[in-house]
Formats: structure tokens, C-alpha cells, sequence
């Protein structure tokens, strides 16, 4: 690898605005559907090497917006297509080029500082590690936040354990020691991290050996009606699309079942204004059960929230949930005062308002559960609420994004927050990825990308027992960092002894 390094270091003295965003974009492919973490070592690990070079080490702001446009540019290039499929083709290049390079404003300090303030080897790797860790804190909570494709996510389930305890920030901190490693250049460094890594797989495979997956006795349906997004909306299309839910919803199961799941937004209406369509739920769903469904609500107000809503057999609007944590641009315009006529991304021309909090559902019949809808389940520490819930409902529609790498990306994110907090995730998307998450985050059953139809299933269990971020959150991360910090001093003093 070293040699891969040295290669990439001489197209990098000829090419460095182009070496510096390739290092960038190799790091993305170190997340889903990749899962290539080698390429997160090359990239880290190559761009900090290629900042001891003369012409580099002056620029560190510059090359450090380079390698975060690159790194951003890759990994989330299926926006894009996001704003293709609602029609704003003419918006494409804000998705592709405008958001990474916004997002890589958050890197290019990262770099500067690191460079700044620490020499090569060693102590600059320590200081980029704790850095990059703040940067990824920072870029999950601030502006509504948008915590995606944390180094944390590039690895499998049994490393994934250990954000039980340490939650993905302190998984992504360790990460982003790895990647850095090489540019260290201190081969006990080096071998240290391989070895925490190694001991990292063992705990976690030993911990899913430790936890099967349990069952409740409760059983559910998923339904994946893989609507095309360009009709989901459309008037002429809706009995159609209705009628797709229907089908897949009345065909014969095995076992009797309680609940009936559709994803998010899949009645485009506002159910309870059309006693036809509540009958119709009411009539397929599971005798004593529910038909819990995706769909706008009406406020008292006039407001219009996107929820999620449960549907008895008497016709009865039972408990709904309404989406707190909104899409900018997508379900509102947060700049809607000074730009009043701008149109927010998703149908219609009235900006969806926030529900108040999370919520725990409780229903008879029905382990009590957080609905949480689209992206709020990527928020780690943020997917539950009191009284703690037994089970995790996360309705999405990813039908957006065609085939590309956000719906892998998106399915990987959601399972760590089972693994968190040692609650079962069931998934419902309009089109993939749909998934039933033990309390481990095995993925028990799915439904892929562009397939129809349904998956019948047996709820898990949650843990017999609360994780350790369940009780303490983020506490272990910060830990981590301070420790950290105390390390890069130590290497620090002995560099200027």
C-alpha cells in the first residue's frame, strides 16, 4: 500500500487540484453499497502525505476544500437524481457540484488547522483524526444537521457492534484514525490500529453470537409497491397506485397478522377527508389489527404535516405521528419570508410544518414503537423517546434516487441506529430498500431495490438488556476525544523536546 501511496504521490506533484479530489472521492468508497475501506485508508492516508509536499503545504485551506469536494462529490452524487425525479432537471448541478461544495467547507479547516498546527507523521495525523471528528459532530447537528456517510458507516455488522457502546461518532473517530494511519508513517501506530480493529470484529462477532435473533409472536406486513416516483403524485394515477397497495395487502399469508405497513406517503391524500378510503383500509386490514400508512395530514390550522397514520378495522384514525425533523428545500423552504414564491422540492406548493417531538406510539395489540419517517432515522441519539419504545417503524420512500448508492447508503444508516439503541428497526420504502432489523442489526428480511411485493414477518425482540449508548449517548465519544487530545499533546511536546 505504501507503494500505491508513492505512485499517487507523483501524479499528485503533477496534478494537484486533480490528485487531491481523486483522493477525496476514493474515500467515499469505502460506505455502502462499496463497503471498500481500503480506498478510506488510500484516501485519508494519500491526501495528508501529499500536504508534506512543498507546493502542497501552503495551500492547506485550498487542496483542503479540493479533497472535500471530491469526498462529498462521490459519495452523495445520487442527490442529483433526487432533484431530476421531482422535476427540477435545471437544478441537477446545485445537487452534484452545489451541495458538495458547501458540505466541503466543513473539511477544508479540517485540513488547514491539521497542517497549521501540527508537523507530518505522528502528531498531524493524531490532530486531523480529533478535527475531522468535530467537523462530523458538527455537521450532524448544525443547520438541522445532515450526519450522512460518517467514516463510521464503512464498516460491516460485527465492527458495527461496538456502537453500542460508543455510538457511530466514537466508531467514525476510530475510523478515521485507520485511515489516517499510513500517513503516520509510525509503524506502532500503524500496527495498533490494525490490531484495535481486529479486536474490534472479534468483540462484535462474538456479541451477535451472544444475542440470536428473538421473536415476539407479533406479526406484521411490509408492502413495497414500488411506485415510480414521477407517478405518485398524479390524480389520473392514484386508483392505480391505490389498487397496487391493495393487492399486495389482501394476498394470503401464513399466519394471522396485526399490522399491515405502507410506506411514506403512499395514500397522496388527506385520508380522513374520503370515507371511501377509510373504509377501504378498514376492510383490509387484519381483523383486530391496523393499516399503519404514509400520508399528509391537515392541521387545525391549515397546516399540513407528513405523517405517519393508523387505520383500525372500524374506520377509525386511531394514532398518528406527525414528521418532526424536516427535509430543507425538500418539504419546506427555510427561506420562505425572503423568497415567498420559491417551491419546495416535493409536491405541492404549501411548505409541510414540523410535528412537535418524536413520539411513542402505544396501541392495543401492538408493541409500543417510534415512527420515524424518511431521513429522521439517520440521526443517531435522536430516534427515540419516553416511555422507551419496543420496536422502531422507519416509512421512506428512496424511489428518488433510481438506482444509486443512496438507498444502500440510507439502509446502512438507519440499521446502526437498531444497533444503538438495541431496538428492532422495520423498514417500509416505497421502493427499497424495505427491511425488518433485528435488535443487533441483522437484516432478517428485504425487499430490494426496485422489486414489488411484500414481506411477512415475525417482530424481533428488543435486548434484554439496555446498550451502553442507549443510557449515556454521546458521552463515550467525547471520552474518546478528550483521550485523543491528550495523546497529540504528549506527541506534540516530544516533537518540540
Amino acid at each position: 500500500m505504501c507503494r500505491i501511496l508513492s505512485t499517487l504521490s507523483n501524479f499528485a506533484s503533477r496534478y494537484p487540484r486533480l490528485a487531491i479530489f481523486i483522493f477525496g472521492g476514493l474515500a467515499s468508497f469505502s460506505f455502502a453499497p462499496f463497503y471498500c475501506f481500503p480506498a478510506g485508508i488510500l484516501g485519508f492516508s494519500g491526501m495528508l502525505y501529499c500536504m508534506t509536499f512543498p507546493s502542497w503545504a501552503n495551500r492547506p485551506y485550498f487542496y483542503g476544500w479540493w479533497f472535500g469536494f471530491g469526498y462529498f462529490m462521490v459519495g452523495l452524487y445520487w442527490i442529483a437524481n433526487g432533484l431530476k425525479t421531482a422535476g427540477f432537471w435545471y437544478l441537477m448541478p446545485l445537487g452534484w457540484v452545489g451541495l458538495p461544495a458547501m458540505l466541503a467547507l466543513f473539511i477544508m479547516p479540517v485540513v488547514g488547522l491539521s497542517c497549521h498546527s501540527a508537523r507530518p507523521g505522528l502528531a498531524r495525523s493524531l490532530l486531523f483524526t480529533i478535527l475531522w471528528s468535530i467537523m462530523e459532530y458538527l455537521r450532524g447537528h448544525i443547520l438541522t444537521g445532515f450526519p450522512w456517510n460518517l467514516n463510521g458507516y464503512a464498516w460491516p455488522l460485527e465492527i458495527l457492534q461496538v456502537t453500542s457502546v460508543i455510538g457511530i461518532y466514537g466508531l467514525s473517530l476510530l475510523s478515521t484514525l485507520l485511515f489516517v494511519s499510513l500517513a503516520s508513517k509510525n509503524r506502532t501506530f500503524i500496527a495498533g490500529c490494525l490490531i484495535l480493529f481486529m479486536g474490534l470484529y472479534g468483540w462484535g462477532y462474538q456479541r451477535l453470537t451472544q444475542f440470536p435473533t428473538e421473536r415476539t409472536g407479533v406479526n406484521m406486513r411490509l408492502v413495497q409497491a414500488s411506485i415510480p416516483q414521477q407517478l405518485k403524485w398524479l390524480s389520473g394515477h392514484f386508483e392505480e397506485n391505490f389498487n397496487k397497495h391493495l393487492g399486495l395487502s389482501m394476498m394470503e399469508g401464513e399466519r394471522p397478522l396485526k399490522a399491515i405497513i405502507w410506506s411514506e406517503a403512499s395514500i397522496p391524500t388527506f385520508i380522513t377527508d374520503y370515507p371511501v378510503i377509510m373504509g377501504t383500509l378498514a376492510a383490509t386490514a387484519p381483523s383486530q389489527g391496523y393499516m399503519i400508512v404514509g400520508g399528509p395530514r391537515r392541521g387545525t390550522d391549515n397546516q399540513i404535516y407528513t405523517s405517519t397514520l393508523v387505520v383500525d378495522t372500524q374506520a377509525q384514525l386511531v394514532a398518528s405521528y406527525d414528521k418532526s425533523h424536516l427535509v430543507p428545500f425538500g418539504e419546506y423552504f427555510p427561506l420562505r419570508k425572503i423568497f415567498p414564491y420559491m417551491s419546495k422540492l416535493t409536491h405541492g406548493e404549501q411548505d409541510y410544518t414540523a410535528g412537535l417531538s418524536l413520539q411513542t406510539l402505544t396501541i392495543d395489540g401492538l408493541p409500543p414503537f417510534s415512527p420515524l419517517i424518511c431521513y429522521e432515522a439517520i440521526f443517531p441519539g435522536a430516534v427515540v423517546t419516553t416511555p422507551r419504545p419496543d420496536w422502531m417503524l422507519n416509512q421512506t420512500n428512496d424511489a428518488w434516487y433510481g438506482y444509486s448508492s443512496g438507498p444502500f447508503q440510507h439502509l446502512q444508516i438507519v440499521r446502526t441506529r437498531a444497533v444503538e439503541e438495541g431496538i428492532p428497526l422495520v423498514r417500509s420504502a416505497n421502493n427499497g430498500i424495505s427491511a425488518v432489523v433485528d435488535a443487533v442489526g441483522r437484516i432478517t428480511e428485504q425487499l430490494g431495490l426496485d422489486e414489488f411485493g411484500f414481506i411477512d414477518f415475525e417482530l424481533p425482540k428488543a435486548l434484554p438488556i439496555s446498550t451502553l449508548y442507549s443510557q449515556y449517548r454521546d458521552l463515550a465519544f467525547f471520552i474518546l476525544m478528550g483521550a485523543l487530545g491528550v495523546v497529540f499533546l504528549l506527541v506534540r511536546r516530544r516533537h518540540h523536546a
